[in-house]
């Protein structure tokens, strides 16, 4: 069984982080560590500290140091005392421990759960790209490549890199429900453009590595090989045995019947994790098309001004909307008066002549009737047809929009979408619809997002370059 994380962790470890001063506590730590960055070690002397932290305390704001000290009701209030009190809390806490050599110099170290948090901790500040590719061919080299490793230093190699990979799409794949549930909260489609492209695009497009993973990092092109020498050394019993003893003569593992159980678990694992790799990448190719109907669906809806039946139900929806927040009311329990003329339904508690239920009277002989011949003229027909063709052509699908991008671009590799010329609302949609199916399938195109922003005919946007597909630079 696994011990508990407080069988290594002290109890109070993320009290720091807890308190009133967490921002302060956090940033001395990340001070302390990244002061070390360049040692030899995860320490450093105390007065070189104290000297860091009153660096550190001396450019905070009077109100932020007011708190800080009313923490322990201190009557020391100078700089260097509470940069003597912030290393008296993080030994207290158990984030670092003193150590004193001959010379009595105390030097100050990072105990390593403490280092493997701020490492995970710093990763998340930094957002890094993902790299996939970086992954695979990694695993590949250990397999293929000339080496004289052991072939267990090997084989868990292979098997933490493919645990990051795996980890790395399972993270992709949940981050994409998150801007599901934001684009249904937000009111204007600025919100839902900004989100877009300020947000989607860089940190789960871009740094998350989603194009990355359908273009460049694309598993597919090692994978077969992987498999293919992963299943030779599964049915390689002189290699089990012979990792299975390295594993022993290492103290990894008791015996060697429990070091052969954990070999063939981990060769198993790392075939099936490439056997499903394809099941992830799917279900994030799903999130993500459903991400970007739900952005179109929530813009259309807001931009919706028409006239017509369902520009008429949007308003008076956006109306209730409106009242309900406005007047703090409960959607379960309050009403507005002021709506109930419009539906006609009204609570049916008793049944009389009236009622609009109709009573049984059995099965009757069935006549059948004549159907009217509607006839139509050859030019009612072609008029139909072209006005069946007309609305299928205003329609701003995947297929015109790609159409539309082809002849745009003719025998040019790139154009600005400053370029394009509009005047209606209708071409400042093509536009917002270029941006949104970018990142899609199938697309023969891809955006390169600007720095400068755009105001052409009234409307504001960020312009961005349209480039044929695989020429982006």
């Amino acid at each position: 069984m696994n011990p508990n994380i407080f069988e290594i962790l002290p109890d109070s470890f993320f009290s720091l982080l807890a308190s009133p001063n967490k921002r302060i506590y956090a940033d001395c730590i990340f001070l302390f560590y990244r002061s070390t960055n360049e040692l030899l070690a995860h320490g450093i002397e105390r007065e070189t500290l104290v000297n860091i932290f009153s660096d550190y305390f001396s450019k905070l704001s009077e109100d932020a140091l007011s708190v800080f000290y009313e923490e322990d009701k201190d009557d020391e209030k100078s700089i260097r005392g509470q940069a003597n009190k912030m290393i008296r809390k993080l030994l207290e806490c158990g984030w670092i421990f003193k150590e004193e050599n001959a010379n009595y110099v105390e030097t100050l170290h990072l105990h390593d759960y403490a280092i493997s948090f701020i490492e995970t901790m710093e990763s998340l500040l930094k957002n890094e790209r993902l790299e996939y590719q970086g992954y695979i061919y990694t695993i590949y080299n250990l397999l293929y490549g000339q080496t004289n490793a052991y072939p267990s230093i090997v084989l868990e190699q292979v098997y933490d890199n493919t645990k990051r990979l795996v980890n790395g799409l399972k993270t992709l794949n949940s981050n994409i429900k998150k801007y599901i549930e934001k684009v249904l909260k937000m009111k204007t489609p600025k919100e839902i453009l900004e989100l877009q492209f300020d947000d989607h695009m860089i940190n789960f497009v871009d740094k998350g590595g989603y194009l990355r993973l359908k273009t460049s990092d694309n598993v597919s092109k090692y994978r077969p090989f992987i498999i293919e020498k992963l299943e030779g050394y599964s049915n390689d019993q002189l290699f089990i045995r012979q990792v299975s003893q390295e594993l022993v003569n290492t103290n990894k593992m008791a015996n060697l019947e429990e070091a052969y159980l954990h070999v063939r678990q981990m060769l198993n694992e790392i075939i099936y994790a490439f056997n499903h790799i394809d099941d992830i990448i799917r279900e994030i190719d799903r999130k993500n098309s459903q991400y970007i109907r739900t952005s179109m669906t929530r813009i259309k809806y807001l931009l919706n001004s028409s006239k017509d039946i369902e520009g008429q139900i949007n308003i008076i929806l956006k109306y209730i909307v409106n009242k309900f927040r406005d007047n703090n009311l409960e959607l379960k329990h309050d009403y507005l008066e002021e709506i109930i003329p419009l539906f006609g339904i009204f609570p049916q508690s008793f049944l009389d002549n009236q009622s609009l239920y109709v009573a049984h009277e059995g099965r009757g002989n069935f006549a059948s009737q004549p159907i009217e011949d509607v006839f139509l003229t050859e030019e009612e027909r072609l008029k139909r047809i072209e006005e069946f063709k007309e609305r299928n052509r205003n329609r701003l699908t995947k297929t015109f929009i790609n159409d539309y991008v082809d002849n745009l671009l003719g025998d040019k590799e790139v154009i600005n979408a400053s370029q394009i010329p509009f005047s209606t609302i209708r071409d400042f949609l093509i536009i917002i619809y270029i941006r949104l199916y970018a990142s899609s399938k199938h697309m023969i195109y891809r955006i390169k997002k600007l720095d400068n922003y755009i105001s052409i005919n009234g409307y504001y946007f960020r312009d961005f370059e349209i480039w044929r597909s695989r020429r982006i630079k």
